[in-house]
This record gives structure tokens, C-alpha cells and sequence, in this order.
């Protein structure tokens, strides 16, 4: 199949997925398509769409097929980044980002559970912990949008990285009043309490997770195909210079 004629397949799936007919089998199609594309042509695909009057936020339809064609993407790029490159130490910062957020789950629903609020309970310092670390996930965004997110603009393929800063910029209230209600919790009304933190936690929990599945499978391996070769030192330093999370692996930031 022709890049023209892949490009054809993928705006009349987008446009069958928008309008929500037989999902399930469009789905499906679109599984089997992305299955016989590399992310870069898929990258290529999407930005020819977006330039063409396509609205991105329309993309996240074919973004959510992927999940479990792309899988591959991912195990291929780590066997090809050395730890300390980049992209090894975005990846990593997202395995750990992935266990916050199976805690802050786990946390969820455990308070929900309870009738009222406990100084006592262990619960409530771990949700002001993991409200803590949500906010930290920023200097992650951070690094992305400053360093990583032009050098695959520079290549023409802006419609992954105009996704991702939309979610960025989508979660980040999310983040912050997950963390204000770990702070305030002993201090409001504790059905309003658990009612917020449900909604923000699963909202963030949901959303992140695709997110990242999109970076690591889609964005990531875009990137270390169209970034030249020489770039990878320049993107480290910028990302030094920025700063790494608190959870970021030693290892990641020492080599």
C-alpha cells in the first residue's frame, strides 16, 4: 500500500470512528492498519491530516486503537537507547509515574470506603505523598515540551506532540486539585471530599495512563526516528539544565 493510499485509509476510519459508526469493527480495522505501519508512517499519515483542516483532538479516536497494536514499538526503542539517553530516562520517570498512579488508585478507593476522615489514618498521608509526586511529574512534562517536542516539530510531524501538550495542559488541574484535597481533607466535609478526590482521581488515572501509552508507543519511536543522530547530546544537556523528578532513576541522571 502506498503512503497516499494508507493516508486515504486512515481519514476514512478517523472519519467512520468520529461519527461512531460500527466502533468495534472500525476499531479493528484500524488495529490491523497500524499494524502494518511504522509510527513514523503513522506520525506522517496524522500530520497530512492535520494540515488539511483535520482538528487534532479528533486524532485521539485512532490514538485509542493503538493500544494494543503498538505494543511492540516500545520493547524495540529500550533495546536501542542506552540508559542516560533521553528517551531511556522518559521512559523510565513513566514506569515510575505508572506505579503513582496504581497507588493513587488503590488510595481512591480505599478512602471510599471510609465514613468519615481520620487524622490517624495512614491513608491521608500517603494521598498528600502522592498528591505531591503528581505535581513533580511536571519537570517530566517539562523536559518534553523544551527539548523533545521541537526537535520532532523541526521534522514537520507536529500532530503527536500538539496531542500530548494538549493533554499536558488538560491534566495538570486534574493534578493540582487531587493535591489540594490531600491538604484540605481534614477540613471538609468529608462526602464532598471523597466525591472530588473520585472524580480528579479517575480523570488523571485514566487519562495518564493512555497518555503514556501513546508517548512510549507512538511519540517515543516517532522521535528517535526523526531526530538526527547528533541532536541526543544537546537534548540531554537542555534536560540537565531543566531538572529531573524526584523519582527519576539515579541511574538515568548520572550516565
Amino acid at each position: 500500500m502506498t503512503a497516499a493510499a494508507r493516508k486515504e485509509e486512515l481519514k476514512d476510519l478517523l472519519e467512520r470512528l468520529n461519527s461512531g459508526q460500527a466502533a468495534e469493527e472500525v476499531k479493528k480495522e484500524a488495529q490491523e492498519l497500524i499494524e502494518s505501519i511504522s509510527a513514523k508512517e503513522l506520525s506522517e499519515a496524522e500530520q497530512e491530516l492535520i494540515n488539511e483542516g483535520l482538528d487534532e483532538t479528533e486524532l485521539r479516536h485512532l490514538c485509542t486503537a493503538h493500544i494494543e497494536a503498538m505494543a511492540e514499538e516500545l520493547k524495540e526503542l529500550k533495546t536501542n537507547v542506552p540508559v542516560g539517553h533521553p528517551l531511556s530516562t522518559l521512559i523510565a520517570e513513566h514506569e515510575e509515574i505508572l506505579k503513582i498512579l496504581d497507588r493513587l488508585d488503590q488510595v481512591n478507593s480505599e478512602i471510599q470506603t471510609l465514613e468519615s476522615y481520620d487524622a490517624e489514618n495512614p491513608v491521608f498521608e500517603e494521598l498528600k505523598e502522592l498528591g505531591a509526586k503528581l505535581l513533580d511529574t511536571e519537570k517530566h512534562h517539562t523536559r518534553e515540551e523544551e527539548t523533545l517536542f521541537p526537535e520532532v516539530d523541526k521534522s514537520g510531524v507536529t500532530g503527536p506532540t500538539r496531542i500530548m501538550r494538549m493533554e499536558h495542559d488538560d491534566l495538570w488541574p486534574h493534578k493540582e486539585k487531587i493535591n489540594e484535597l490531600a491538604e484540605k481533607a481534614g477540613a471538609m466535609d468529608f462526602d464532598k471530599f471523597k466525591k472530588e478526590l473520585k472524580e480528579h482521581t479517575e480523570y488523571v488515572v485514566v487519562t495518564l495512563r493512555d497518555h503514556i501509552f501513546k508517548e512510549n508507543n507512538i511519540l517515543y519511536p516517532t522521535a528517535k526516528d526523526v531526530i538526527e543522530e547528533s541532536k541526543w547530546e544537546e537534548i540531554k544537556a537542555q534536560s540537565d539544565q531543566i531538572g529531573y523528578c524526584g523519582f527519576t532513576p539515579e541511574a538515568e541522571i548520572n550516565n
